[in-house]
């Protein structure tokens, strides 16, 4: 917001521009920037003229000398016949260039040497001025830059407003923000208007359908009046707030709106069919043509003014162009309303149709403001149109708005929060000085927050209103004497991050994305008709169109984050997200875990020449493997790996899930080429899926301990031709069980088929590694305990000794 300094001044009396500066931002204001609207007068100095002495050559012109505070003293010589030695005067030296553009060089005028010029007003871009130069208070300091000690046009702070201070957008709100820090009276421009004997309400019938939707509607009528330009100092005082001028009636609404904070709207009244205007909500597919010229399709949520044929706004947006007012229209509708600050805000957001008055109304205008500020306008556009007002106002009022109400402070509680030592009657007095009214009660304060100040709804927010006042620059440091705790993390909170630590300590980089998700993603991810995953939590208000509902899996969005990766030339990618998803199969309240499970998907692709470190040679699957059990071996999890998995965005030939003492916990496996296909994803991709409320239902093992060995160990290597389709992790797991306790680990370090292997047959080499803790092994004991295995080996899965 855009406040005029001089125009505010009008409002409460101003300390100096610094001061002024420094309290608003301590007090939360911030000040994006200092705007000044005249010329810029920062090179032109004040200069002392020290002497005067008449031109030889010429009977008009004046050989002056001039002072300017840092040297010697300037000839200059001037032809205003008002200059005289003592004066203070602006001085343009060589180089200047004046606002009108001309610029000052070093000349001889009638043989003498001039080294700038002494300005006028007109040079300076001041006006019309007197004849002669421009001459200065005699306190002003030489050598200054004119623009200190002259005002040259007005100054403008550009505040920005945060969302929850709606009393704050108007220059009465900047006024009782001032009044807070330096006192004053408060001065409010006149209101009420002189009226006809014509009574408003028996003109023109109000009447709302959407109660919730309106709180209160004020309707003012104006006959007679006579549409044109406004005044020089109405439309400079708009431009300076940062509007532009239409015309008289117009600018009186935007003036009364930057005044109050309270948007109005003028319809023609000899346009509105019927005699009835009716706040009602817009019907599906009903269209408007808003005053920007655009044809509006509206719904249901929004809201508008109507007549008896169909809507002539949008209600807290934007007027309709059927209604305008132009340079015909004689009698007019004066709008002053409340509206449900969210249902603007939607309906502003979703037809992407932010107007001055929406950005006030999504904030919150005081609810019994609407009288004031129908009367004030009614009140300029007689001064400015002429016309007559007719007696009193056309009212009509929905529900009640949500009111401020009484909160119980306690003074103790203040000086906790905030490290001060007030006393009950010193937190009165500072709320009091931001019109918040307190009864003491024995040691706490009953507080009664204003009908502007819809922001304030708990302690804290008083609290915080005492410090704003009191000043945070005025609150001593000091050390924290508070014990410190250590922090017990919930189940699901420490499971998450222990699973987060784990995938990026394993390499791989997190990524956030959005909750929101396009209905379409279920078919990418070929999930079946009767999938529960179809079943959505519809979105009222999404961030982008196409995601209008909540995801029910991480995937998607993973992938869209690999696709956009991979636009971008980067060839290898490892990324992971950790999140919840969202179910919409249960309504039952102790089912909050159901609907929103814990969910980590990790993706890894890549393509691209390989270089001297590259991992491109191990396929993108079994690194996802790999992350996968340096996950749970990290967790305290021991995994079981078994190959196949029925998730239908997984390769059929490519897939395996992970169990934990006979539980799914995890999936894994290469993307399906329908699901790579719809991503865009043209890279060899396998990805991660983890259910981690399942691991934490699951909970940590116990790590156990294992002496080492001070006696060798000894090495068998078995290669075995099995069935194609064997599963190694069936052998590994089958060796374990049959070596016996001697068995130190075993691990399969080569898989080879082609020629010398029978087609349908593979070769798996593994790696047997024996030794005890107690005694040296012999060689017979590894035989033996080798030929058990093979002789298994062989009975279960039908393999034989390479």
């Amino acid at each position: 917001m855009k406040v005029p300094l001089g125009w505010l001044a009008e409002w409460i009396p101003l300390p100096d521009r610094q001061t002024l500066e420094e309290r608003l931002t301590v007090g939360g204001l911030e000040i994006e920037e200092v705007i000044e609207t005249g010329p810029d007068l920062s090179a032109i100095r004040v200069g002392e003229v020290l002497e005067r002495q008449a031109h030889p050559d010429a009977d008009r012109l004046s050989v002056c000398r001039v002072d300017l505070g840092d040297g010697e003293p300037l000839e200059i010589v001037c032809g205003a016949p008002n200059v005289e030695a003592g004066q203070r005067v602006a001085v343009a030296t060589h180089g200047v260039v004046l606002p009108g553009g001309l610029k000052i060089k070093r000349s001889k005028i009638r043989g003498v040497k001039s080294h700038g010029m002494i300005c006028s007003e007109i040079e300076l871009g001041l006006g019309e001025g007197k004849d002669g130069i421009l001459v200065l208070d005699p306190e002003a300091p030489v050598g200054a830059p004119l623009s200190q000690v002259l005002p040259t046009g007005e100054t403008v702070l550009d505040v920005e407003i945060t969302p929850n201070r709606g009393d704050w957008v108007s220059m009465l709100g900047m006024a009782r923000e001032v009044q807070t820090h330096f006192g004053g009276e408060l001065t409010l421009p006149p209101c009420e208007p002189e009226e006809s004997d014509s009574d408003a309400a028996s003109e023109i019938a109000i009447q709302i359908d959407d109660r919730g939707g309106c709180h209160r509607y004020v309707g003012r009528i104006l006959r007679g009046v006579k549409i044109g330009p406004s005044p020089e100092w109405l439309q400079q005082r708009l431009e300076a707030a940062g509007l532009r001028s239409v015309n008289n009636v117009v600018d009186a609404t935007n003036l009364v709106m930057l005044e109050f904070g309270q948007p109005l709207h003028a319809f023609d009244l000899d346009k509105l069919r019927g005699g009835v205007v009716t706040v009602r909500a817009a019907k599906d597919g009903e269209k408007i043509l808003s005053l920007d010229g655009e044809d509006r399709e509206l719904r249901r949520e929004d809201l508008v003014i109507a007549d008896q044929q169909g809507a002539i706004a949008i209600a807290g947006v934007m007027g309709g162009a059927e209604s305008e007012v132009d340079d015909t229209s004689t009698n007019l509708l004066l709008e002053s309303a409340h509206f449900e600050p969210s249902r603007v805000r939607r309906t502003a957001k979703r037809l992407a149709l932010r107007s001055d008055a929406s950005y006030r109304f999504e904030r919150g205008v005081d609810p019994a403001g609407q009288d004031r500020a129908a009367d004030r306008a009614a009140r300029l556009i007689q001064e400015l149109a002429g016309g007559q007002v007719s007696r009193g106002r056309a009212v009509a009022t929905g529900e009640p708005a949500p009111g401020t109400e009484t909160i119980d402070l306690d003074p103790t509680r203040v000086n906790r929060l905030l490290g001060t030592s007030l006393s009950a009657d010193e937190v009165a007095a500072l709320l009091a000085r931001v019109d918040i009214p307190c009864d003491i009660n024995g040691d706490r304060l009953r507080c009664r927050p204003p009908s502007w100040r819809n922001d304030l709804h708990l302690q804290v927010d008083l609290i915080e209103e005492v410090a704003r006042v009191f000043g945070y620059d005025c609150i001593e440091p000091t050390l924290q004497t508070a014990p410190l705790r250590s922090i017990e993390l919930a189940p699901r909170r420490r499971i998450r991050e222990d699973v987060r630590t784990a995938l990026a300590g394993a390499g791989l980089t997190e990524i956030m994305t959005f909750s929101g998700c396009p209905p379409e993603d279920d078919d990418a991810l070929r999930l079946a008709s009767d999938d529960s995953r179809r079943e959505h939590v519809a979105l009222l208000n999404p961030i982008q169109a196409g995601d209008s509902v909540l995801r029910t899996h991480l995937l998607p969005s993973v992938l869209r984050a690999v696709r956009g990766n991979r636009a971008r030339q980067v060839d290898r990618i490892a990324v992971f997200e950790v999140s919840r998803v969202f179910h919409g199969g249960t309504d039952r309240p102790d089912a909050w875990q159901e609907r929103e499970p814990l969910q980590a998907v990790a993706a890894i692709s890549e393509s691209g020449a390989e270089d001297l470190w590259s991992s491109a040679s191990v396929p993108p699957f079994f690194r996802a493997k790999g992350f996968g059990e340096r996950m749970l071996a990290d967790l305290g999890r021991t995994p079981e790996f078994r190959a196949g998995s029925d998730e239908p965005f997984l390769h059929p030939g490519g897939a395996g899930e992970f169990f934990v003492r006979g539980r799914r916990v995890a999936c894994v496996g290469e993307l399906h080429p329908e699901t790579a296909a719809h991503f865009e994803i043209d890279a060899p991709t396998a990805v991660l899926v983890v259910d981690l409320d399942a691991l934490d239902g699951l909970g940590a093992e116990t790590p156990r301990y294992q002496e080492v060995s001070r006696h060798p160990r000894i090495r068998r290597d078995l290669a075995l031709l099995v069935d194609a389709g064997t599963p190694a992790g069936e052998l590994l797991q089958a060796v374990r069980k049959k070596a016996g306790a001697s068995l130190l680990s075993v691990h399969l370090f080569d898989r080879y088929e082609g020629r010398g292997v029978p087609e349908g047959k593979l070769s798996l080499a593994f790696r047997m590694i024996f030794q005890r803790t107690d005694r040296t092994l012999t060689d017979t004991e590894v035989a033996e305990a080798t030929e058990k295995v093979v002789q298994n080996l062989a009975k279960r899965f039908g393999a034989e000794l390479r």
